[in-house]
């Protein structure tokens, strides 16, 4: 299997370069454009988490950090595949179809696009693989220096994630629990042992996360509202429109205390795709604005003490706008080109435009868009897929790391059933990445030692055989 295992990582190397060249600069939206500007005026010019506008800035900001960012974000994808190909001690007893299919999960044109488009999203789920694969090889490498080293990459993943995302939490206690549990099998002999070097090992993280973010914020100065608190009101705005949209034939709504001409406009610009259709009306805006904090909290219960039924409409149909169930005409599946606020546009120096490059990348999503390469039910089928089978093994600690990655994935994949507001596919990426590896194990190590269903089936026959 050498000629393979040299055979992909040549690959894997040949087209991250080639990714890389490609999209450089990389495709910048809006808000790529926030961030950039953010690490050029040194202070956040939106609500949103500011790491991943330091880490932009800390590459280098502006063209040259983009840049450097998609080759480093292309190696990392394409080397993490490359070692999930090649890292199996007995690939030659894994059957052919088994290594075709997981190639065909490595070689996703997803990834390919994504590779090159500036979102924290995109930083968010290789930041993820990177965690998860320094892990997988922590916990099978003997040289302590060399554990070490990939230990403190890996807490340092871990500590990032809830900083680029808030919804990253929810992959980082999953990961940060399994980290503890490798390092504690690792370097402990007893029960206490472990208990104590797991603590330590969540006392680590959380000092990286905290460290993370002082250097973000030194570097950029924090906006002046709560992110949390400012998502928070966005998703109960949105939330009062769809239950508005969705009341019971002959309701007036007057719950909401509205106007009538705001519910007029609700409901007929209401889309369960995103709150941008009906967010640009004057009437629903000015509404929407005129709400205190407390004032919409009280709205919003109101709302769904008086018609829960359209809460869970609202709710679900969104929720599955978000998982590709639709069209997707609104959902935003990639991007390309260059488009940002002018102000920012004057500060990164760049232009607004779409080049040939492009227009071939998005020719190409076009004809992608009715596969499911841009549907996330696709995604969360195969890491549900994947889960299944993981808690049918044995729990070594390869085991258990898959098995909280993939909890982790699915938590943070639920998490937007109550909080998306657009279903634009980038928010779901993390899951598809995570997904991918996930699937990529299963299929490259069908017979691991912890594989005890597959023992017992195996031992069964052998009985069968004898008798």
């Amino acid at each position: 299997m050498a000629a393979y295992r040299n055979s992909v990582f040549i690959a894997a190397i040949f087209i991250a370069t080639v990714l890389a060249a490609f999209h450089s600069p990389g495709q910048i939206s809006v808000d790529s454009g926030i961030a950039l500007y953010e690490g050029i005026i040194g202070k956040a010019a939106g609500w949103g988490p500011t790491f991943f506008a330091a880490v932009l800035s800390w590459l280098g900001g502006g063209l040259v950090g983009t840049s450097i960012f998609i080759a480093l974000n292309s190696l990392a994808t394409y080397g993490i595949f490359a070692y999930f190909l090649t890292s199996g001690a007995a690939l030659e007893r894994v059957a052919k179809w088994r290594i075709a299919f997981a190639i065909v999960l490595a070689v996703n044109p997803l990834f390919m696009l994504y590779v090159g488009i500036i979102w924290k999203d995109v930083m968010l789920a290789t930041t993820a693989a990177v965690a998860i694969t320094g892990m997988l090889f922590q916990a099978r490498v003997r040289s302590a220096r060399l554990s070490g080293f990939l230990f403190l990459i890996v807490a340092c993943c871990v500590g990032a994630l809830p900083l680029l995302r808030q919804q990253g939490i929810l992959l980082a206690v999953p990961l940060a629990l399994a980290l503890a549990m490798i390092v504690g099998r690792r370097f402990a002999r007893s029960t206490r042992g472990m208990l104590l070097a797991g603590t330590a090992t969540l006392i680590v993280v959380a000092m990286s996360s905290v460290g993370l973010s002082t250097a973000a914020s030194v570097r950029i100065a924090s906006p002046n509202g709560a992110p949390v608190s400012v998502g928070f009101l966005t998703i109960r705005a949105y939330d009062i429109i769809g239950m508005v949209a969705y009341a019971r034939d002959g309701d007036s709504s007057s719950w909401s205390g509205a106007s009538s001409e705001a519910i007029s406009e609700m409901r007929k610009g209401y889309s369960p795709e995103r709150i941008d259709s009906v967010w640009h009306n004057e009437a629903v805006r000015g509404y929407i604005n005129s709400l205190s904090t407390e004032r919409s909290w009280s709205i919003w219960g109101e709302g769904i003490r008086h018609d829960p039924q359209a809460y869970v409409s609202h709710r679900f149909n969104a929720f599955g706008a978000l998982m590709g169930a639709g069209p997707m005409v609104g959902c935003v599946p990639a991007y390309w080109g260059v488009s940002a606020l002018p102000e920012h546009l004057q500060a990164i120096g760049v232009a607004e435009e779409m080049d040939s490059r492009d227009r071939l990348i998005g020719a190409a999503v076009g004809k992608l868009i009715p596969t499911g390469v841009f549907r996330n039910w696709w995604y969360a089928g195969i890491l549900l897929f994947s889960f299944f089978f993981l808690a049918r093994r044995e729990g070594t600690g390869e085991i258990w790391l898959m098995r909280l990655s993939a909890f982790g994935g699915l938590m943070y994949l639920m998490s937007f059933l109550p909080t998306t507001i657009a279903c634009d596919f980038r928010y779901l990426f993390p899951v598809a990445m995570i997904a991918t590896l996930v699937a990529m194990y299963l299929l490259l190590y069908p017979g691991a030692p912890g594989d005890s269903f597959g023992a017992r089936l195996f031992s069964a026959k052998s009985s069968e055989a004898k008798e």
